[in-house]
């Protein structure tokens, strides 16, 4: 409940401060006073941007504070303990506040700095405010869809369609990431798979260029250097005396002679065995490196188109060995990749058809529950209206499935909508005259009936939440002295659940008042200023008679407001 409500420098209201009852609480004044300032106050008290043109003039700062009263285990209350902010044993400070300078709004909840969405989010179970205009948002079809959803109490539905939407759109996420043009896709590996086996088939990775290379080089030039070890050789065994070897073995023997009269010679002995071992197997290896020089023309062509093939491999794939290998290991990483890819496609594909179906039965159930639940709402507002004098007013609901090209959920043949709400598009349907069809509510309910339509829903919607308080500004607009009756009596109803607060001009709904507060506009020192005054008894008659008959107040009137007063505090 609102217990209290202050306002300081907010348009031409210097300071206001309102102490508000249970049940019905009505502001009534005459046209321009500035009734419709205090619920511009209160939008901008729960989250709603200002600017500078809506503080006082020459004044700095614009403040408005809220109390409210809350029960235990509301969930403002378990609100604010998760934002760990202390609840004062029920009592709720609101405070905004617009300073000039800076352009900038401070909030405050309970003494705790606060943001405007922590504001609106605790607003939402608080106060529900009707503005002067606000009926026409009937008329807007995105509400009818929250409407239902919040009679029907569909959010546990809601979330699960949210979940099956979100899983749904991840994984299709996945797979446009992963795809593209198909044709590219099977290019790109057809090329892949060339290239590996292009430089698999060279032999290229159990290659050493630089060995290659010289063998190549001793090939070309493989008489030349035969020739000279071929001499080499010979010198080593064939020339005279038996070339080096057979001289040197002649050169050992004699000083193995002659050390066997010197023994001092025995260690000269020893080195030239070790030299005479060392030229034996030299002239070995020697004769056996002849051999490696004899070379087929084959082998000598083999030789040169593997250098060629790796020539032609630098040139498409790097400039080394090294650089093609590295290509080589790159492109069996990207093959895989792009195989493992064309794998995650098909289990891809198999995902979306189990999410796509899971989110078509959530959101098959939950069309279903709206229809039902836009039945009952309906039929619930018609009740209402026939109070509201639309006697032989019809309601009813309309849920249409939308139909989105190239969405994979798919429901008897047409390919529907995702979204996170489901794939309804729901409207009420209308009619106010006997013997005429139903037919969308925005096209065919004046003003009057839409405000009586909007006033229906409030009363039939106030049962299903548990917000505390309703403010209504002109919910009367477009409706009769005749009605007005009707509409009091309706407001009336809602207090025994929520505290009303109605800005009206129709006396009898400011005759069924328990608390009534008159604002007016005076001019002082060339200044504007706004009064709110609680009512007695007698200067609610008072009042009441200048609604009835104008001002001067007749005596007439004043009877007739008493009669008025008395009348509608029997209902």
């Amino acid at each position: 409940m609102l217990r209290q409500l202050s306002i300081k420098n907010f348009a031409i209201v210097e300071s206001v401060t309102m102490e508000f009852g249970p049940g019905f609480n009505v502001l009534t004044g005459e046209t321009g006073a500035g009734k419709s300032l205090i619920v511009d106050a209160l939008y901008f008290l729960l989250g709603d941007r200002i600017n500078t043109d809506m503080i006082r003039a020459g004044e700095e700062r614009a403040v408005v504070e809220a109390l409210f009263q809350v029960t235990p285990k509301s969930n403002v209350v378990k609100k604010l303990a998760e934002w760990g902010i202390d609840d004062h044993d029920g009592e709720l400070l609101i405070k905004r506040e617009y300073t000039r300078s800076s352009g900038k709004t401070r909030s405050l909840i309970n003494g705790e700095m606060a943001t405007a969405a922590m504001i609106a989010e605790l607003g939402e179970s608080l106060i529900d405010v009707h503005g002067q205009h606000e009926h026409q948002a009937i008329f807007n079809i995105g509400k009818h869809r929250q409407l239902i959803d919040s009679f029907g109490h569909l959010a546990p539905l809601l979330e699960k369609t949210q979940r099956a939407y979100e899983e749904l759109s991840v994984l299709l996420n996945e797979q446009a990431n992963l795809g593209g043009d198909s044709r590219e896709f099977a290019r790109r590996v057809d090329l892949l798979q060339f290239q590996i086996q292009e430089i698999e088939d060279s032999g290229v990775e159990n290659l050493n260029e630089e060995e290659l290379l010289s063998r190549f080089q001793i090939m070309r030039h493989a008489e030349k250097i035969s020739k000279l070890v071929a001499e080499a050789q010979r010198a080593l065994d064939e020339d005279g005396n038996g070339g080096a070897v057979g001289l040197f073995s002649t050169a050992v023997g004699r000083l193995q002679d002659a050390s066997k009269v010197d023994p001092e010679l025995g260690k000269l002995v020893e080195s030239a065995q070790l030299l005479q071992e060392g030229l034996n197997q030299l002239s070995f290896d020697v004769s056996k490196k002849i051999e490696s020089y004899v070379f087929s023309s084959v082998e000598f062509d083999e030789l040169s188109d593997q250098i060629d093939a790796l020539n032609k491999l630098k040139k498409k794939y790097g400039s080394s060995i090294t650089e093609i290998l590295r290509f080589l290991e790159q492109s069996r990483e990207e093959l895989k990749a792009l195989s493992s890819r064309e794998e995650r496609l098909k289990t891809l594909g198999s995902e979306i058809e189990e999410a796509s179906e899971k989110y078509r039965q959530v959101s098959a159930q939950l069309s279903t529950k709206r229809l039902k639940a836009g039945e009952e709402l309906a039929d619930q507002v018609v009740g209402t209206l026939k109070e509201l004098g639309l006697t032989h007013a019809q309601m009813g609901v309309q849920v249409t499935s939308i139909e989105e090209s190239g969405s994979p959920v798919l429901e008897k043949g047409k390919t529907l909508q995702m979204s996170p709400l489901g794939w309804d598009q729901v409207e009420f349907l209308f009619s106010a005259n006997p013997g005429e069809p139903l037919r969308p509510l925005a096209k065919v309910a004046s003003g009057g009936e839409a405000s009586r339509v909007m006033l229906g829903l409030k009363t039939v919607l106030a049962e299903n939440d548990e917000v505390g308080t309703m403010v209504f500004d002109e919910i009367d607009t477009g409706v009769g002295a005749r009605t007005s009756g009707a509409v009091a009596s309706l407001l009336s109803k809602l207090t025994k659940t929520k505290q009303v607060l109605s800005i009206s001009h129709l006396a009898p709904i400011a005759g069924l008042g328990d608390h009534h507060f008159k604002v007016s506009k005076d001019v002082s020192g060339g200044k504007t200023f706004i009064q709110v005054k609680p009512l007695t008894e007698t200067e609610r008659i008072d009042e009441l008679a200048k609604m009835l008959g104008g001002e001067p107040v007749s005596d007439a009137s004043r009877v007739y407001a008493r009669e008025l007063y008395v009348k509608m505090r029997m209902q």
